[in-house]
């Protein structure tokens, strides 16, 4: 039997959760990097699933001005960079040509992919590679570009669209076609356990535009799950599943809680920009990141005890991705000209 879920929530109703307050304000202090060529910037942190860390991004990028023209440019090239214990590792990216960045990295279950190209930040992904334990090895994809790389319990996923959302699932050293309803675009794609996984993203309602979309997989068949009624463009991009009955996720505008019937939206800092990431620490503690934004910079956010808190962080670092990893969360982004990282709890 289908089973139905009650939305009790809309868009115009903040949701207060409870949450065990920290001691003293968070802050997060600066990690030392290796040698970068300026510019330089950090796009993505995930977990190694031993204790490290991975962050991706690029170094090297440049551009001559000549009145309002850049007719002397580079991409930059990218940068993979492992921290364990105290120390940075660097592995070849094989198959890669050309200049760009890595922008995303998935890491889970001894399975390491990343994922990059020309400006892939912001934009789609053209290389897809998997860590074999000494260097990343380019992986065929059948698509000239993607947008979404995700790995844990249920397997490898790439998403990219094609007229509507296409996921491909690797099987053996193929991709299958994998059908998830209700989506224009699959952002995100998380799970606990192979029967217990979540995809978010957006799809298009008349008369409103990108409205947010979430898909649920039981192990037998994915479904979509309601949301509460949208008040205007907005897409889901991050998803963090906690429990079955205790999921976070963030779209553009909101912190989105799932208790197991129903998602509560949660209304972001007074004057903040839109969000870019989200972590939830170990004490079920969700942390936000912001957008790129004009200045004043704006500080990384917790959502603790049923309000926000702002994160301290050294003085002109941008952070907008964010993961925990054994207790301590990690920041990346930039500082100036140069890549930034930091840590702490």
């Amino acid at each position: 039997m289908k089973r139905v879920i009650t939305v009790v929530a809309t868009a115009a109703t903040l949701a207060s959760l409870p949450a065990p307050a920290f001691a003293g304000a968070p802050e997060l202090r600066t990690v030392s990097l290796p040698f970068l060529w300026s510019r330089s910037e950090l796009f993505e942190v995930t977990p190694d699933g031993a204790g490290g860390v991975w962050a991706g991004g690029m170094q090297g990028k440049y551009c001559v001005r000549w009145g309002d023209l850049c007719p002397v440019y580079s991409d930059g090239n990218p940068v993979v960079r492992r921290r364990v214990g105290s120390s940075w590792q660097e592995y070849p990216i094989n198959g890669w040509t050309g200049q760009g960045e890595i922008a995303r990295i998935a890491s889970s279950g001894g399975e390491t992919w990343i994922a990059g190209g020309p400006s892939a930040s912001t934009s789609s992904s053209r290389y897809v590679a998997r860590f074999d334990g000494s260097a990343f090895q380019n992986v065929t994809v059948p698509t000239s570009s993607i947008n979404m790389l995700a790995t844990g319990p249920a397997g490898t996923f790439i998403s990219y669209w094609d007229m509507d959302a296409r996921v491909l699932k690797r099987t053996g050293d193929a991709w299958t076609a994998v059908e998830v309803p209700g989506f224009g675009n699959i952002n995100d794609l998380q799970g606990l356990t192979a029967t217990d996984v979540w995809a978010v993203g957006d799809r298009e309602q008349p008369q409103v535009g990108s409205v947010p979309a979430a898909a649920h997989f039981d192990g037998v068949a994915w479904k979509s799950v309601p949301l509460p009624a949208a008040s205007g463009n907005d897409r889901f991009l991050k998803v963090v599943p906690v429990a079955a009955n205790n999921v976070w996720a963030i779209t553009e505008k909101y912190l989105m809680h799932w208790n197991g019937s129903a998602w509560s939206p949660i209304a972001p800092p007074a004057g903040y920009a839109d969000f870019a990431d989200l972590t939830v620490d170990s004490s079920d503690i969700p942390w936000v990141a912001p957008e790129e934004s004009a200045s004043p910079l704006k500080a990384p956010y917790r959502y603790s005890g049923g309000k926000w808190e702002a994160v301290t962080v050294p003085t002109g670092i941008e952070v907008h991705d964010l993961a925990t990893v054994s207790g301590v969360i990690w920041g990346v982004g930039r500082q100036g000209d140069g890549a930034a990282a930091v840590n702490g709890s």
